[in-house]
């Protein structure tokens, strides 16, 4: 089953609209106006997202127009996209239990494998040079701690 480009890019707008209300609902339970300080902490809020939801309006008329219906992605294409966001998702929550510098070695080093066909060694020596890299300059350099997991600080780091 393919999805057309125009539906999508209806939902699209349709989000965008659903988001610029929830920002003016917000807003309006601020002060909006102008003060003798300045604006008030609802002024530029509201007026970004009146404007964004012009815009998703705007976005809804041109999607809605006839015109060729066009298939959004093939089955090959949506493929491709999730080889790469599934492993992603996977990162993120691993990242919760074995911290930063390790999930992100094994993603470098799966993604190095099996989407830029470096041999495992290779791929590996990458993801570990990658991630002392990272922690050198976050840790050491710039004094910005980063998650850590249970290897992590097993090592002491």
């Amino acid at each position: 089953m393919a999805v057309s480009r125009r539906s999508l890019e209806i939902g699209t707008a349709a989000a965008l609209g659903v988001f610029a209300a929830t920002v003016i609902a917000g807003s309006l339970q601020l002060d909006t106006g102008w003060a003798p300080t300045g604006p008030q902490s609802g002024y530029v809020p509201l007026r970004l997202a009146v404007l964004l939801l012009l815009v998703s309006l705007a976005l809804m008329v041109q999607a809605a127009r006839p015109a060729p219906s066009e298939v959004f992605a093939t089955r090959e294409q949506f493929a491709r996209c999730l080889a790469l966001f599934a492993p992603t998702v996977v990162m993120v929550v691993a990242m919760t239990w074995l911290g930063i510098y390790l999930t992100s070695a094994v993603y470098l080093a799966f993604m190095a494998h099996r989407h830029g066909g470096l041999r495992w060694s290779r791929a590996a020596a990458l993801g570990v040079v990658a991630s002392v890299l990272s922690f050198l300059t976050f840790e050491i350099w710039f004094g910005v701690p980063l998650a850590k997991g249970p290897i992590e600080t097993w090592l002491g780091f």
